[in-house]
């Protein structure tokens, strides 16, 4: 899904095209973007070229390496549009504009929908901001197909800028009493990933959305995303609602280098932090009313401890969710303000 972001996208697109697996078609969802994004990646795909200053990773093949100045398949598409165009002989890839930015969750969906319900056993849904390993999508799917109960399946997680430390191992483990997640293995070296891998399926909660496979079962029972979240806890809700009929795996091999940069917008990271608290209270209503008063206390001490450190932006927005102050610029998209 790309939102503003077309570069990151076509690194990462780049990257997908190397991989070694037989039938992928990729599509991305367009979350109505203002920066001449469909445009670009459309001019990329006619001329792939390696962009400029992008590193390498250990395992990443790329289309424009190996096939440098092949033009890649494109199909575009608007999803208003009801029915996708034939795909022409070659297409590898859709482009779909979703003509509105519909959060995490709803660009899932859309690329979801478009994929259709037919002809893909699985689906990858994997953040933009990512490259991946040329074996990563067959570990997820050798994963997948060794235990019918299982219906998602998570990634390794390593940091772009450190590709040897891991940035979380599958997804997370959620805390009931307060709704709390944390990573699993994060921050461990790549080294001690054989030791601990073995474990990580008993300790999983939830998938991170960073790179997430769901077979076309786990979607037709249980559903699309909830897209009320916007961003934040709709991998957790997705988990949460498959309990008792799907599984959660964990595919070791299967390496994928995050960027997970902060945006140096304050509008942006400010409605990112609203948004957190926001749907943290959400899911604990929707899934653990009684844990929400062990959620608000929680959120309480870190409004103290945000204030005894003279953070006051972040004792709003906490407060505003706390109290339902919400201010109305803290609700609405991060498209909404005009910034440079």
């Amino acid at each position: 899904m790309n939102w503003n972001s077309w570069r990151d996208t076509v690194e990462c697109l780049d990257s997908l095209l190397g991989q070694r697996y037989p039938a992928l078609h990729v599509f991305i969802v367009d979350n109505d973007s203002a920066d001449g994004s469909t445009a670009a990646i459309e001019a990329w795909c006619r001329a792939p070229q390696r962009m400029a200053g992008a590193p390498m990773h250990e395992g990443v093949d790329r289309h424009s390496s190996s096939r440098p100045g092949v033009p890649v398949g494109l199909r575009m598409a608007r999803r208003d549009a009801g029915t996708l165009p034939a795909a022409g002989p070659g297409c590898a890839v859709t482009l779909v504009e979703s003509g509105a930015n519909l959060g995490f969750a709803g660009g899932c969906n859309v690329g979801i929908a478009a994929a259709g319900p037919r002809d893909f056993d699985f689906y990858w849904l994997l953040n933009t901001d990512t490259v991946v390993h040329r074996e990563a999508l067959a570990m997820l799917v050798r994963r997948a197909q060794s235990d019918s109960r299982i219906g998602m399946v998570g990634s390794t997680i390593l940091w772009h800028d450190r590709p040897r430390i891991v940035q979380c191992m599958g997804g997370a483990r959620m805390d009931p009493r307060t709704v709390d997640a944390r990573h699993i293995g994060e921050n461990t070296p790549i080294e001690e990933l054989a030791q601990r891998a073995p474990r990580v399926e008993s300790e999983l909660s939830y998938i991170m959305g960073a790179s997430m496979l769901v077979s076309r079962d786990f979607v037709r029972e249980v559903g699309p995303m909830q897209e009320d979240y916007f961003l934040y806890f709709e991998e957790m809700d997705w988990a949460v609602r498959a309990r008792g009929r799907f599984a959660l795996g964990y595919a070791p091999e299967s390496h994928v280098f995050h960027k997970s940069g902060a945006s140096s917008s304050d509008v942006v990271r400010e409605f990112s932090t609203n948004l957190y608290y926001r749907n943290k209270l959400r899911f604990a209503r929707r899934f653990f009313p009684e844990r929400l008063a062990a959620t608000r206390r929680v959120m309480v001490r870190e409004l103290v401890k945000a204030a005894l450190r003279g953070r006051w932006a972040l004792v709003r927005i906490v407060a505003s969710n706390l109290w339902g102050t919400a201010l109305d610029r803290a609700i609405r998209p991060p498209s909404a303000p005009k910034t440079a």
